[in-house]
């Protein structure tokens, strides 16, 4: 345990004044990234105050961001760079649980539109051989076509020199962050993120600057103060996850005047972008030298083909071509013939149309069992976000729902850097097999909300 003895500022509460000097000891390092704090009792006595009055100013602490407590451990410095959500990965199907942890597309039986594409393939002479050759860095002519043509259905007018493939949308944001000439450096990002950012800043030494946010996300005072106060040039914002937050059009003119003003390039990942019957415009369509949009296939029609698309402005195009060629010299030819054979065929629309049919199913599900918490989501999404009781803590409730054989992402693994992690969880609506499991956890997890948590879960 430390032995670490605060010194109070006399002004103010008792619990604020301890908040702040666990602040000052972290920014001068008396106190380390990891460090253990003393427990609330034996604090508690060297002050002479109450244990009710540290355990106060732990959880303002917490609340701002310098400490994590662990269940059953104690109360711990953050550690810098060590966001939860690094250890980000997809959880395998397993009978006895049922998972809201990840947004996973609906599942659909893909056997007989993948044998129709690859018939299709094979009645073509020659085609199969030429692509299972090596091709241009950002695909085929033709293929660009198809995928631009069918974006124009979405609100897209794109030339096919702006379009490149990608693995997928992570792969997407890998490429991004290469030619934005982003490793190394501090990249600007709402507070509450996606955690498959923090997996590839970490890998790639890039440091995250989490931004406030509101009902509608990033706050444009955050990103101008940002901007005046050090020298940044990216900015990436989701659609968004966790929160569901939607930027209205004025505050998206807003973040684009304030990046045009500091000349910073937006990263916008939009992949479950098409899945919204009713969608705002996407900030490529508003600015689009100012933006690399990222989108992808997985969410609205097949995961394992791992094809993505990126939409990107003409001064980084070179920069986005190198990315690609030292990564993988190119993208798998005959997946993206695949994709846009669905494209091409309408089984892509297909497949869309019933992901938002049952995503629809599971909102009402999702509104009708949780009309009384505090419970966000937008139509045609794929995640909601339950903003916790207040006898409950984030992490207390996973760990419940988790011994009940649910699967939930708590708002911790969201937060990036030092920003609070807040007293909510993330359901994946679209993970569990079924609407009769949604439903059957949904139920439980009511139980759970009107329930307090069990003693043995706090320190």
């Amino acid at each position: 345990m430390t032995i670490w003895h605060p010194t109070l500022s006399g002004n103010g509460p008792i619990y604020r004044q301890l908040a702040e000097a666990i602040a000052n000891a972290i920014e001068t390092g008396e106190l380390q990234p990891g460090q253990r704090l003393p427990t609330h009792r034996a604090l508690a006595d060297q002050l002479s105050v109450t244990v009710g009055t540290v355990t106060r100013a732990y959880n303002e602490a917490e609340h701002q961001g310098w400490l994590t407590a662990r269940i059953g451990a104690g109360t711990y410095v953050k550690e810098h760079g060590l966001e939860p959500g690094i250890d980000w990965q997809i959880r395998q199907p397993n009978p006895d649980r049922i998972e809201l942890w990840q947004n996973l597309p609906i599942l659909q039986d893909k056997h007989d539109a993948f044998r129709t594409a690859i018939d299709a393939l094979l009645a073509t002479p020659g085609r199969i051989n030429t692509l299972m050759e090596y091709s241009s860095v950002n695909g085929e002519q033709s293929q660009r076509e198809i995928v631009c043509q069918w974006l124009t259905r979405y609100g897209f007018d794109i030339q096919q020199d702006q379009l490149f493939f990608s693995f997928g949308s992570q792969n997407g944001l890998l490429l991004s962050l290469m030619a934005c000439g982003a490793v190394g450096e501090t990249i600007l990002c709402e507070g509450l993120t996606y955690p498959g950012l923090m997996t590839l800043c970490h890998s790639l030494r890039i440091q995250l600057k989490g931004l406030a946010i509101d009902e509608e996300g990033l706050l444009p005072e955050a990103l101008e103060k940002a901007c005046q106060s050090g020298n940044y040039r990216t900015l990436y914002p989701t659609i968004h996850n966790p929160t569901t937050a939607i930027m209205s059009l004025a505050r998206r003119q807003q973040i684009l005047a304030i990046c045009e003003k500091y000349k910073i390039i937006i990263i916008e990942d939009d992949v479950h972008g098409t899945l919204p019957e009713h969608r705002p415009p996407a900030l490529v369509t508003l600015s689009p030298q100012l933006v690399i949009h990222l989108g992808s296939f997985a969410k609205n029609s097949s995961a394992g083909l791992r094809v993505g698309y990126m939409i990107v402005p003409k001064q980084l195009q070179q920069a986005m071509s190198i990315a690609v060629r030292g990564s993988s010299w190119m993208i798998t030819p005959v997946m993206i013939e695949l994709t846009c054979q669905w494209l091409s065929t309408g089984q892509a629309d297909k497949m869309l149309l019933n992901q938002r049919k049952i995503l629809k199913e599971r909102g009402e599900l999702l509104r009708h069992h949780f009309r009384e918490f505090n419970i966000r989501y937008s139509d045609g999404g794929m995640h909601a976000w339950l903003v916790l009781p207040e006898q409950w803590r984030a992490q207390s409730f996973v760990q419940q729902a988790d011994a009940a054989g649910i699967g939930l992402a708590g708002g911790d693994l969201f937060a990036a850097g030092h920003y609070p992690s807040p007293h909510a969880v993330r359901l994946s609506i679209s993970h569990p097999v079924c609407n009769t499991s949604l439903d059957e956890a949904l139920v439980k997890l009511k139980q759970i909300l009107k329930s307090d948590p069990s003693p043995h879960l706090f320190i």
